[in-house]
């Protein structure tokens, strides 16, 4: 992957300031000579295969991507993220074992998926209800046994919480809804068991699959660090986000250099 260069004197980035959690997370890290950055845009991505893993179970993930971004003020699915358009890293933060399906009405954004063969259920749906029906229509036939819900503006994800949402969701016996956390508060993504499809099929108008998870007590936690929840609803998310990769990137390039 193009890495672009950097400049961190001090704690300071070619984008702004780096964020202290980047900072103190990799500070750690770069001791290890097992290190592997946590963010999506600079990781190798792997395929899990034991611990009820993947390799056990075929799981779909749908990636929302039909918003019309009124808050950015444009398509941000299209917004330039360190060199990439936001939907591709997103797309690319997805460990391979997920059967992935992008659901959009924007027909630049399916030209991204045709470049990247990556599956789209292209539809002309306002309502995120009708987004949801149609990423799960296109995986109908292909036999998951769960679908996980992921906003294409939240390409921060790791995949140590990628595995562990499959290995929770294994551990509850496939039956009960998985959703990742920060101290405790629920958010996004969201993996869904199959046999609350036909509910999610169900929904109307604005409604998402969040919806359908109210008032339920069977619904697992799986907590992760408060970036990985970032999204980018504004201009002042694209960039934290982008800070956030090029700080990532450059601790890699260090850890690979002292690894050597």
């Amino acid at each position: 992957m193009h890495l672009l260069p950097v400049d961190i004197s001090g704690v300071s980035c070619g984008h702004g300031e780096v964020n202290a959690d980047v900072f103190d997370m990799h500070r750690v890290s770069v001791r290890d000579k097992r290190f592997r950055c946590g963010c999506p845009a600079t990781r190798v991505m792997g395929t899990m295969v034991s611990g009820g893993g993947f390799a056990e179970m075929k799981l779909g993930c749908v990636i929302m991507a039909s918003g019309e971004g009124k808050r950015f003020g444009s398509n941000k699915m299209l917004a330039d993220i360190y060199g990439e358009p936001l939907i591709q890293r997103t797309i690319e933060s997805v460990p391979k074992g997920f059967d992935v399906v992008v659901t959009t009405r924007w027909p630049q954004v399916a030209e991204i998926c045709r470049e990247l063969r990556c599956v789209c259920a292209l539809h002309d749906g306002a309502l995120r209800s009708e987004s949801v029906r149609a990423g799960l229509a296109c995986g109908a036939e292909r036999n998951w046994k769960g679908c996980l819900f992921l906003p294409g503006d939240q390409p921060l994800v790791s995949s140590d919480s990628f595995e562990a949402m499959v290995r929770a969701f294994g551990e509850c016996g496939r039956k009960h809804p998985v959703r990742l956390a920060c101290n405790g508060e629920p958010s996004s993504p969201v993996l869904f068991p199959a046999e609350l499809f036909d509910a999610l099929m169900r929904l109307e108008g604005k409604d998402g699959g969040g919806s359908i998870l109210k008032g339920r007590v069977d619904v697992a936690l799986v907590e992760a660090r408060a970036y990985e929840l970032w999204d980018v609803d504004t201009a002042k998310g694209q960039r934290r986000i982008a800070e956030h990769i090029a700080a990532c990137s450059y601790f890699d390039r260090v850890a690979n250099c002292m690894n050597q």
